[in-house]
């Protein structure tokens, strides 16, 4: 099994990177760590499960941060409340030891990650991001 990258790497990134950037990393970071929770659970490591989840909520957590609240316009709305509701679904997946939880949360946010990555595609090839500012680095 890959180790993930500790939510802490995540967090040191901030600066060394674009918004676009940070977006798609902390996405990568809230599925991979759902993904092991998952793993986790079915093997019955219950202390690993619960510190990646704990790591899957604050990369959730973090994405709601880079929400701009003041603008208060629907899309912004909306994707605040599908991230409380997957940090929400989170918790009951661990706490009812349901796997197929977990796995929920992580198609969910595949599927917010692909949304991302389709914008900043978009606002790429319409010239409103710069090329170096929207692949994710590696870690």
């Amino acid at each position: 099994m890959k180790v993930a990258p500790s939510f802490t790497t995540y967090r040191s990134m901030d600066a060394a990177c674009s918004a676009p950037q940070l977006v798609l990393m902390l996405c990568d970071g809230a599925i991979r760590y759902t993904r092991e929770a998952a793993e986790h659970m079915h093997a019955n490591r219950f202390a690993e499960k619960g510190k990646a989840i704990e790591s899957a909520i604050e990369c959730i957590g973090e994405l709601r941060k880079t929400l701009n609240l003041a603008d208060n316009t629907e899309i912004v709305r909306q994707l605040d409340q599908t991230y409380s509701f997957l940090a929400t679904k989170l918790c009951i997946g661990n706490s009812s030891r349901d796997i197929s939880q977990l796995h929920q949360v992580a198609d969910a946010l595949v599927q917010v990650r692909t949304g991302w990555d389709g914008l900043f595609q978009k606002l790429r090839a319409e010239g409103k991001l710069p090329t170096g500012e929207f692949a994710p680095a590696t870690l």
